[in-house]
């Protein structure tokens, strides 16, 4: 009789239990369109970097594996000047963590870097897929000086 009421107790505790990710969103969707600022013409190619790190000191090291797979990925903008950097998420069971800015950095041959950060008060109330997404809007590069 115990083992029948225990069980029957397991059984209404884990369905009435509201079920969560094991994952937490650790930076935002982003998208966004980078222009000439001279001539406010799309740019294609650009060199879109989210989280660059360049406080880091150089090292003659090899890296770690760990280390590369948590590498940012880069991604280029279309011929129209669009980009779309996906949502990262962990795991984390205990939940907790998440995001509160996102760093992005623009670099093009012939063009000045740029380097902008936005936080999570940017967002807007929509979201894509259930995740935080973020629009970067248009993204001005003024040429390089000569």
């Amino acid at each position: 009789m115990k083992k029948l009421l225990a069980l029957g107790l397991a059984v209404l505790a884990v369905g009435g239990c509201k079920s969560r990710p094991l994952s937490v969103c650790v930076s935002p969707r982003v998208t966004g369109r980078v222009l000439a600022a001279d001539t406010l013409q799309p740019l294609a190619g650009v060199k879109v970097i989210r989280n660059e790190r360049t406080g880091e000191p150089r090292t003659t090291e090899p890296g770690k594996g760990g280390a590369a797979l948590q590498a940012r990925k880069e991604v280029r903008t279309d011929r129209d000047g669009l980009f779309v950097l996906e949502a990262e998420r962990v795991l984390s069971p205990l939940g907790g963590g998440g995001w509160f800015s996102v760093d992005l950095l623009f670099e093009r041959a012939g063009y000045e870097r740029f380097k902008t950060n936005y936080s999570i008060l940017n967002l807007s109330t929509n979201s894509w897929k259930d995740e935080s997404a973020l629009s970067a809007g248009d993204i001005l590069l003024p040429p390089a000086r000569k």
